[in-house]
């Protein structure tokens, strides 16, 4: 059985947010380091606390929750075919 498990530990959502050397703006968007608020798979913008997953190898930031998970995955798995 698969299990997803997110941390909501903001220490490590910082850690994380830092590797990418993004920052977050004053009302907690995470933005790059050109200074743009980060879009989300699903066409959003996204908040530190909404930070689920950062896809390996690239920077597509999915929020966490079951939906945008599955969608993201759905994206992902089309794109191989």
């Amino acid at each position: 059985m698969l299990k997803i498990r997110f941390s909501d530990d903001p220490r490590t959502k910082q850690f994380i947010n830092e590797l990418f050397q993004n920052e977050t703006d004053p009302e907690g968007f995470i933005v790059n380091k050109e200074g743009r608020r980060v879009i989300d798979s699903d066409g959003q913008e996204i908040t530190l606390e909404e930070l689920g997953v950062i896809k390996d190898g690239s920077e597509i930031y999915v929020k966490k929750n079951f939906v945008s998970l599955v969608n993201f995955y759905q994206k992902f798995l089309q794109s191989k075919k």
